[in-house]
């Protein structure tokens, strides 16, 4: 689980109280971080949910504050709470999403935000429907103190005009340690989705391009036979609005 935990530096946004946050769907370490930047940025932990108690169990020894819930419907019900915080399988991250939107709540979701264009699509329709927030938690910038300042680098012009972005990023399998979902492509949509969405969101956040086309893309099996519907080696190419360019590899 340490290595879901990145040690941020508090900087409370808001005064005790003033902002109110619920945990549910913990399929993935990374509502750890989650949940740990937003308390060291002022937030508060009401609730947490899971259908796994042992999950549930796990979560209240790091933030005993959070009491269980008997169901999701009872976080979405309280009126007291103003964001969800989510790390569910990812298949699931869209759904679950606009069902959290409609109660009145906005939503924090780990990475990525959709496996299908079609969940892309109802985001947007219920995002515009019910005025709300979809955030991600694209953890390799946003909980990366390198990243931030790469970030502010750019901002304050100290690199120059960014024309291009290499980005790798090379991931452990720890095969034995991960849940069966982890290894069915319909469930976390697949390499480029699951890893690369990280490298997009830096591309465009670094390069400040507003939308950008893929260019060209491959995935492949490279080393584990075994794993039918498993990819291990993913690559991309993109062009951005504004004539930046981004490269990147995933493995």
């Amino acid at each position: 689980m340490s290595d879901y935990e990145p040690r941020g530096k508090p900087g409370p946004a808001c005064k005790p109280g003033e902002f109110i946050i619920a945990a549910t769907h913990l399929d993935h370490g990374h509502i750890v971080g989650q949940c740990e930047g937003l308390l060291q940025a002022g937030a508060e932990i009401n609730w947490v949910y899971d259908s796994d108690v042992s999950r549930v169990s796990a979560f209240r020894e790091k933030f005993p504050q959070a009491r269980p819930a008997r169901s999701l419907e009872e976080i979405l019900e309280d009126s007291a709470v103003q964001l969800v915080v989510a790390a569910a399988v990812p298949c699931e991250h869209g759904p679950l999403g606009c069902r959290v939107l409609r109660s009145g709540k906005d939503y924090f979701t780990d990475k990525t935000p959709f496996t299908t264009l079609e969940q892309l699509d109802q985001a947007r329709r219920t995002v515009n429907e019910t005025g709300r927030k979809y955030a991600v938690y694209f953890n390799e910038r946003i909980h990366s103190e390198c990243s931030v300042h790469a970030g502010h680098l750019v901002a304050d012009g100290a690199i120059g005009r960014v024309v291009q972005t290499l980005g790798t990023g090379p991931h452990r399998l720890h095969a034995k340690s991960r849940p069966p979902w982890f290894f069915e492509r319909d469930k976390t949509g697949g390499i480029l989705c699951d890893l690369g969405s990280h490298q997009v969101e830096q591309f465009l956040c670094f390069s400040g391009a507003r939308d950008a086309q893929v260019k060209f893309s491959s995935t492949r099996n490279v080393a584990h036979p075994n794993l039918k519907e498993w990819q291990d080696f993913g690559e991309c190419l993109l062009s951005g609005d504004n004539g930046a360019s981004g490269y990147f590899r995933v493995d």
